[in-house]
């Protein structure tokens, strides 16, 4: 496992005043690490399933995210960092319309935007997006392909602090 250099944002100790936590559509890639005690963790179906540690859970962009607590817990939740998103576009996670292919005759389709790349070499642009289409799979598409937002991700779950000695939580000024 690598470590960035700068990774205290991307981690936090959650506790049980701060459970539960929800998010209706990820924007990022959450990881939780249950090291002891009982959770609880909604599936795909809206089921709530009972976890015991040591055991892990992995959400993904789009997805869901809702968890909490029976009793005491140790668990630590990582969050992927969302990435720069361009201005006025849908952040990684969103369900967006792809525009469709003219020459082949076919209909634009819902897409789930996974994320931007950067296509060049000086890291000024132009953008292209990961995103995965119904039926046809993952693919990398031009920026204008994305011509509509269906909803929206939530925003970077790391703009939030969790943290000790709060009684909710609280958005981070980084600007």
């Amino acid at each position: 496992m690598q470590m960035e250099a700068d990774t205290a944002h991307e981690l936090a100790l959650s506790s049980a005043g701060h459970l539960p936590v929800t998010a209706r559509r990820l924007s990022q890639k959450v990881l939780l690490i249950l090291l002891s005690g009982r959770m609880w963790v909604r599936d795909a179906d809206g089921r709530c399933r009972d976890v015991a540690g040591p055991t892990w859970v992995v959400w993904y962009p789009g997805e869901a995210i809702e968890y909490g607590a029976h009793g005491a817990t140790v668990h630590w939740v990582l969050a992927a960092p969302v990435g720069p998103v361009p201005p006025g576009s849908p952040r990684p996670g969103s369900l967006v319309r792809m525009r469709g292919d003219d020459a082949a005759g076919t209909a634009g389709g819902e897409a789930l935007l996974v994320h931007y790349l950067d296509d060049s070499p000086d890291g000024s642009g132009p953008l292209s997006v990961v995103v995965d289409v119904a039926g046809s799979g993952i693919g990398i598409h031009p920026l204008g392909d994305v011509v509509g937002v269906l909803d929206e991700a939530d925003e970077d779950l790391n703009l939030w602090s969790y943290g000790p000695g709060l009684d909710h939580p609280v958005r981070i000024d980084r600007g």
